[in-house]
C-alpha cells in the first residue's frame, strides 16, 4: 500500500489554558503527516511504538529512536515539520506556553536555577533537546490515548496525566550532579549538547573521542563522563544505536538487500551488522523486514 500525505497540520486539542495535546494512533500503512510547531511554545514529543523521522525542510531530517523523546523551542519563527510514520507507530505531542510552563514550576525567583530548560539565561535562542523516556512516563503516555469518561471528566484526567508526564520528565532530565559535579557548569553541558549533534550528522563517518573533544573543546574525560551523564549512554553506544536506527528505517523502506543496507551504513562485515542488529531489536534484519 503506497504511503499517505497529510499537507494539512494536525489540530492540537486544548487541555488547559496554555496546554494543548496531540496523540497519532496507529495506521494500517506508513504516512507522512504534517505537524505545525508554533514559536515561542514549547513541544515534548514521545514516539511510543519506534523510530519516527522528523524532517525539516528539504535539507535536514532527525530521527526520533525508540524510548527517547523530543524537546523543541524555537523562539523566532513557527516550524512545519513532516513526520514519518511507519505503520503501527503512535506519537503523543504535548504543547505548553511559555507562560504556562513558568507559572506551574516557578514559585520564586530562586526557582529558576532548579529547573532546566527555565534555568537558562537566553531563551532567545532555539533550543533542541533528546531524552530518554522512563517506563512511569511510559504508562502515563499510554493513559493519554484512551478516552474511557465523559468529555468534560476525560479532560481533566488528562490534564492530570499531562502535568504528571512534566514533573517526571523534568526531574529525570537533570544529570546526576553529584556523580559529575562539572555538569554545574552550563556550558559543559551545552558541549556535551553539540557533541551529540556533531554525532548525529555524521555517523556515517564518526569522529574519534579525541576529535570529537577537540570539536567541543573538552578533554577526553569530561566528555565520556558528561555524555554518559546525560545521554544515558557512552558516545559509542550513541554512535551504535545511531548507525542500526537508521538500518531500521531502510529496512522498512524495503528498497534494498540486508548487505546493502550493511555496507549503506558503514560494516563491511554483513555478518558483524546482523549480530549487532539481532543484539538490539532481538530479531534479524531479514526476518524484521519480512514481518513488515
Amino acid at each position: 500500500m503506497p504511503e499517505l500525505k497529510e499537507d494539512t497540520p494536525l489540530r492540537f486539542t486544548e487541555i488547559f489554558d496554555g496546554i494543548d495535546l496531540l496523540v497519532i494512533g496507529k495506521r494500517a500503512s506508513s504516512a507522512q503527516i504534517a505537524i505545525e510547531l508554533k514559536a515561542n511554545d514549547i513541544f515534548l514529543l514521545f514516539g511510543l511504538d519506534g523510530e519516527i523521522t522528523f524532517q525539516f525542510g528539504p535539507m535536514y531530517m532527525r530521527p526520533l529512536p525508540h524510548g527517547q523523546s523530543f524537546f523543541i523551542y524555537n523562539p523566532n519563527k513557527t516550524l512545519i515539520t513532516q513526520a514519518n510514520f511507519p505503520k503501527e507507530h503512535r506519537l503523543t505531542c504535548i504543547k505548553i506556553s511559555l507562560n504556562r510552563m513558568h507559572s506551574l514550576f516557578i514559585r520564586e525567583e530562586s526557582d529558576k536555577i532548579k529547573l532546566p530548560f527555565i534555568g537558562r539565561t537566553a531563551l532567545n535562542q532555539p533550543i533542541y533537546d533528546q531524552k530518554p523516556v522512563d517506563s512511569n512516563m511510559r504508562i502515563l503516555l499510554e493513559q493519554l490515548f484512551h478516552n474511557r469518561l465523559i468529555p468534560n471528566a476525560q479532560r481533566v484526567a488528562h490534564f492530570g496525566q499531562i502535568l504528571e508526564i512534566l514533573g517526571l520528565y523534568f526531574h529525570s532530565s537533570e544529570p546526576n550532579l553529584g556523580a559529575c559535579p562539572f555538569l554545574k557548569d552550563e556550558d559543559t553541558v551545552q558541549k556535551i549538547h553539540q557533541a551529540k549533534s556533531i554525532m548525529m550528522d555524521k555517523w556515517k563517518n564518526p569522529p574519534t573521542i579525541k576529535q570529537l573533544s577537540q570539536q567541543t573543546g573538552l578533554n577526553q574525560y569530561r566528555l565520556k563522563v558528561g555524555f554518559k551523564e546525560v545521554y544515558g549512554t557512552t558516545v559509542y553506544g550513541y554512535f551504535m544505536d545511531t548507525r542500526l536506527n537508521h538500518a531500521r528505517r531502510m529496512l522498512d523502506q524495503g528498497v534494498q538487500s540486508v548487505n546493502d543496507v550493511a555496507f549503506s551504513i558503514g560494516y563491511t562485515n554483513s555478518s558483524h551488522f546482523i549480530a549487532a542488529f539481532k543484539k538490539k531489536y532481538g530479531t534479524t534484519p531479514r526476518k524484521y523486514r519480512a514481518s513488515q
